[in-house]
Protein backbone atom coordinates (compact mmCIF):
# COMPACT_ATOMS: atom_id res chain seq x y z
CA UNK A 1 0.00 0.00 0.00
CA UNK A 2 1.39 3.51 -0.82
CA UNK A 3 2.29 5.92 1.91
CA UNK A 4 0.06 8.94 1.00
CA UNK A 5 2.27 11.79 0.40
CA UNK A 6 1.12 15.56 2.73
CA UNK A 7 0.21 18.78 0.68
CA UNK A 8 3.18 20.84 0.53
CA UNK A 9 1.51 23.58 1.67
CA UNK A 10 0.41 22.27 5.19
CA UNK A 11 4.18 23.56 7.20
CA UNK A 12 3.51 26.75 5.14
CA UNK A 13 0.53 27.63 6.69
CA UNK A 14 1.38 26.43 9.76
CA UNK A 15 4.95 28.10 10.01
CA UNK A 16 2.36 31.53 9.07
CA UNK A 17 0.44 31.46 11.53
CA UNK A 18 3.39 31.03 14.31
CA UNK A 19 5.35 33.67 12.37
CA UNK A 20 1.76 35.86 13.22
CA UNK A 21 1.83 34.76 17.38
CA UNK A 22 5.73 35.80 17.15
CA UNK A 23 5.18 39.42 15.64
CA UNK A 24 2.23 39.83 17.62
CA UNK A 25 4.00 39.03 21.10
CA UNK A 26 6.76 41.27 20.28
CA UNK A 27 5.13 44.11 18.98
CA UNK A 28 2.81 44.01 21.93
CA UNK A 29 5.92 44.00 24.05
CA UNK A 30 7.53 46.90 22.58
CA UNK A 31 3.90 48.70 23.49
CA UNK A 32 4.21 47.46 26.98
CA UNK A 33 8.16 48.76 26.79
CA UNK A 34 7.51 51.74 25.45
CA UNK A 35 4.27 52.88 27.80
CA UNK A 36 6.67 51.27 31.08
CA UNK A 37 9.59 54.10 29.94
CA UNK A 38 7.55 56.73 28.88
CA UNK A 39 5.79 56.34 32.42
CA UNK A 40 8.89 56.62 34.04
CA UNK A 41 10.39 59.11 31.84
CA UNK A 42 7.10 61.23 32.08
CA UNK A 43 6.57 60.78 35.54
CA UNK A 44 10.47 61.85 36.66
CA UNK A 45 10.06 64.85 34.10
CA UNK A 46 7.07 66.00 36.02
CA UNK A 47 8.30 65.65 39.28
CA UNK A 48 11.79 67.84 38.19
CA UNK A 49 9.10 69.86 37.09
CA UNK A 50 7.32 70.57 39.93
CA UNK A 51 10.55 70.62 42.48
CA UNK A 52 11.75 73.44 40.03
CA UNK A 53 8.20 75.65 39.96
CA UNK A 54 8.25 74.77 44.18
CA UNK A 55 11.78 75.99 44.46
CA UNK A 56 10.93 79.52 42.15
CA UNK A 57 7.93 80.18 43.89
CA UNK A 58 9.86 79.38 47.31
CA UNK A 59 11.77 82.59 46.14
CA UNK A 60 9.93 84.74 45.00
CA UNK A 61 8.11 84.12 48.64
CA UNK A 62 10.92 84.62 50.19
CA UNK A 63 12.16 87.67 47.88
CA UNK A 64 8.81 89.56 49.10
CA UNK A 65 8.95 88.70 52.74
CA UNK A 66 12.33 89.90 52.77
CA UNK A 67 11.31 93.25 51.25
CA UNK A 68 8.41 93.46 53.89
CA UNK A 69 11.07 92.47 56.61
CA UNK A 70 13.91 95.05 55.18
CA UNK A 71 11.59 97.82 56.45
CA UNK A 72 13.13 97.27 60.00
CA UNK A 73 15.94 98.68 58.68
CA UNK A 74 15.54 101.20 56.60
CA UNK A 75 12.70 102.82 59.15
CA UNK A 76 13.73 102.97 62.72
CA UNK A 77 10.05 104.00 63.33
CA UNK A 78 8.52 100.43 62.45
CA UNK A 79 9.05 97.81 65.32
CA UNK A 80 7.40 94.79 63.60
CA UNK A 81 6.58 92.98 60.29
CA UNK A 82 4.17 89.60 59.90
CA UNK A 83 4.54 87.83 56.27
CA UNK A 84 2.71 85.01 55.07
CA UNK A 85 5.04 81.63 53.35
CA UNK A 86 2.92 78.68 51.55
CA UNK A 87 5.03 75.61 52.68
CA UNK A 88 3.78 73.32 50.14
CA UNK A 89 5.01 70.32 52.46
CA UNK A 90 8.37 72.29 52.38
CA UNK A 91 10.35 73.08 55.84
CA UNK A 92 10.89 76.26 57.64
CA UNK A 93 13.54 76.51 60.31
CA UNK A 94 14.91 79.17 62.23
CA UNK A 95 17.26 79.37 64.95
CA UNK A 96 20.26 82.38 66.35
CA UNK A 97 22.97 80.26 64.56
CA UNK A 98 23.99 81.10 61.03
CA UNK A 99 25.82 83.48 58.98
CA UNK A 100 29.16 84.83 61.14
CA UNK A 101 29.48 88.24 59.10
CA UNK A 102 32.36 90.01 60.80
CA UNK A 103 32.86 94.31 60.67
CA UNK A 104 36.28 95.19 60.74
CA UNK A 105 38.03 99.10 60.33
CA UNK A 106 41.55 99.45 59.57
CA UNK A 107 42.10 95.47 60.30
CA UNK A 108 40.25 95.68 63.60
CA UNK A 109 37.16 94.18 64.22
CA UNK A 110 34.25 97.07 65.59
CA UNK A 111 32.85 94.54 68.54
CA UNK A 112 34.53 95.61 71.10
CA UNK A 113 33.22 98.81 70.48
CA UNK A 114 29.46 98.18 69.93
CA UNK A 115 26.81 97.82 72.32
CA UNK A 116 25.08 94.99 70.18
CA UNK A 117 24.42 91.71 72.28
CA UNK A 118 24.86 89.62 68.57
CA UNK A 119 28.56 90.69 68.68
CA UNK A 120 30.75 87.36 69.78
CA UNK A 121 33.40 88.65 72.05
CA UNK A 122 34.89 85.06 71.08
CA UNK A 123 34.79 85.18 67.21
CA UNK A 124 35.01 89.00 66.35
CA UNK A 125 31.34 88.59 64.81
CA UNK A 126 27.66 88.76 64.46
CA UNK A 127 25.25 85.79 64.00
CA UNK A 128 22.99 86.56 61.73
CA UNK A 129 20.41 83.70 62.82
CA UNK A 130 18.67 81.92 60.79
CA UNK A 131 14.83 81.83 58.70
CA UNK A 132 15.02 79.47 56.37
CA UNK A 133 12.90 77.21 54.16
CA UNK A 134 13.50 73.84 52.61
CA UNK A 135 12.56 71.39 50.23
CA UNK A 136 14.29 68.85 49.28
CA UNK A 137 18.02 69.55 48.56
CA UNK A 138 17.50 72.86 48.31
CA UNK A 139 17.35 75.53 50.62
CA UNK A 140 16.01 79.43 50.50
CA UNK A 141 17.37 81.53 53.22
CA UNK A 142 16.63 85.19 54.75
CA UNK A 143 20.32 85.93 55.67
CA UNK A 144 20.59 89.51 57.67
CA UNK A 145 18.74 91.38 54.78
CA UNK A 146 19.62 89.52 51.83
CA UNK A 147 17.92 86.23 49.99
CA UNK A 148 20.20 83.30 49.91
CA UNK A 149 20.03 79.94 47.81
CA UNK A 150 21.83 76.78 48.91
CA UNK A 151 22.31 73.23 46.85
CA UNK A 152 24.19 71.09 46.62
CA UNK A 153 25.47 72.34 43.03
CA UNK A 154 26.01 75.76 44.99
CA UNK A 155 24.36 79.15 46.16
CA UNK A 156 22.90 81.97 44.81
CA UNK A 157 22.01 85.17 45.64
CA UNK A 158 18.11 85.95 45.19
CA UNK A 159 18.30 89.57 47.02
CA UNK A 160 21.34 91.64 47.68
CA UNK A 161 21.81 92.79 51.90
CA UNK A 162 21.96 96.10 52.29
CA UNK A 163 25.72 96.86 52.16
CA UNK A 164 27.26 99.96 50.08
CA UNK A 165 30.11 101.58 49.68
CA UNK A 166 30.42 104.81 47.51
CA UNK A 167 31.72 108.72 47.68
CA UNK A 168 34.04 107.78 50.43
CA UNK A 169 31.37 106.64 52.69
CA UNK A 170 30.37 102.46 53.75
CA UNK A 171 27.02 102.14 55.02
CA UNK A 172 26.52 98.26 56.57
CA UNK A 173 22.86 97.33 57.66
CA UNK A 174 22.17 93.68 58.65
CA UNK A 175 19.46 92.13 60.42
CA UNK A 176 20.80 89.45 62.86
CA UNK A 177 17.64 86.93 64.19
CA UNK A 178 17.39 85.59 67.83
CA UNK A 179 14.84 82.20 67.67
CA UNK A 180 14.04 79.09 68.93
CA UNK A 181 15.58 76.21 67.29
CA UNK A 182 12.85 74.84 65.69
CA UNK A 183 11.26 73.84 62.60
CA UNK A 184 7.54 73.12 60.94
CA UNK A 185 6.48 71.08 57.74
CA UNK A 186 3.21 71.80 56.56
CA UNK A 187 1.20 72.10 53.56
CA UNK A 188 -0.54 75.25 53.96
CA UNK A 189 0.79 78.65 54.20
CA UNK A 190 1.88 79.85 57.78
CA UNK A 191 2.21 83.47 59.23
CA UNK A 192 5.54 85.15 60.30
CA UNK A 193 5.65 87.64 63.22
CA UNK A 194 9.25 89.71 63.42
CA UNK A 195 9.67 91.90 66.13
CA UNK A 196 12.79 94.03 67.10
CA UNK A 197 14.64 93.37 70.19
CA UNK A 198 17.11 95.94 70.10
CA UNK A 199 18.77 98.25 67.18
CA UNK A 200 22.24 99.64 67.44
CA UNK A 201 23.42 102.21 64.84
CA UNK A 202 27.17 103.43 65.19
CA UNK A 203 28.91 105.83 62.82
CA UNK A 204 32.97 105.67 62.90
CA UNK A 205 34.47 108.74 60.81
CA UNK A 206 38.10 109.08 63.36
CA UNK A 207 41.25 108.02 61.34
CA UNK A 208 39.41 105.09 58.96
CA UNK A 209 41.53 103.76 55.68
CA UNK A 210 39.17 101.39 54.71
CA UNK A 211 36.37 99.14 56.48
CA UNK A 212 35.75 95.02 55.27
CA UNK A 213 32.91 92.64 55.71
CA UNK A 214 33.83 88.95 55.49
CA UNK A 215 31.65 86.20 56.29
CA UNK A 216 32.98 82.75 58.56
CA UNK A 217 32.10 79.05 57.96
CA UNK A 218 28.52 78.38 57.17
CA UNK A 219 26.06 77.02 54.04
CA UNK A 220 25.86 80.68 52.49
CA UNK A 221 29.44 81.34 53.23
CA UNK A 222 30.09 81.17 49.41
CA UNK A 223 26.84 83.01 48.34
CA UNK A 224 28.17 85.76 50.67
CA UNK A 225 32.05 85.57 49.45
CA UNK A 226 31.44 85.30 45.63
CA UNK A 227 27.87 87.16 44.94
CA UNK A 228 27.64 89.70 48.20
CA UNK A 229 31.35 90.80 49.16
CA UNK A 230 32.81 91.24 45.28
CA UNK A 231 30.35 93.56 43.86
CA UNK A 232 29.56 97.18 43.29
CA UNK A 233 32.64 99.47 45.10
CA UNK A 234 33.47 96.49 47.32
CA UNK A 235 36.90 94.17 46.54
CA UNK A 236 36.26 90.96 47.91
CA UNK A 237 34.65 92.55 50.96
CA UNK A 238 36.80 95.62 51.38
CA UNK A 239 35.99 99.71 51.21
CA UNK A 240 37.84 102.31 50.75
CA UNK A 241 35.98 105.17 52.85
CA UNK A 242 36.36 108.00 55.67
CA UNK A 243 33.48 107.37 57.14
CA UNK A 244 31.34 104.04 58.67
CA UNK A 245 27.41 103.59 59.18
CA UNK A 246 26.99 100.44 61.05
CA UNK A 247 23.07 99.12 61.55
CA UNK A 248 22.32 96.43 63.64
CA UNK A 249 18.40 95.28 64.10
CA UNK A 250 18.07 92.19 66.32
CA UNK A 251 14.68 90.65 65.98
CA UNK A 252 12.81 87.66 66.74
CA UNK A 253 10.53 85.53 65.07
CA UNK A 254 7.11 84.24 65.89
CA UNK A 255 4.99 81.24 64.15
Amino acid sequence: MKRSEQSPGRFSCDDRGVSEVIAFVLVFGIILSSVALLSMTGFQAMEDYQENEQLQNAERAMDALAENYNDVLQHSAIEERYAELSLREGTVSTGSSGTEVTVSINGESIHDNSASNFYDPNTDSVSLGEFAYTTGSDTVAYDGGAVVRESEFGSAVVRQPHLTCNDDRAIISLVAIDADERSIQSSDGLGFTMSVENRTTEVYDEDIDNVSVSAGSSPAQTAWEDHILDRGNWDEGECTADEVLVTVVEVSIEY
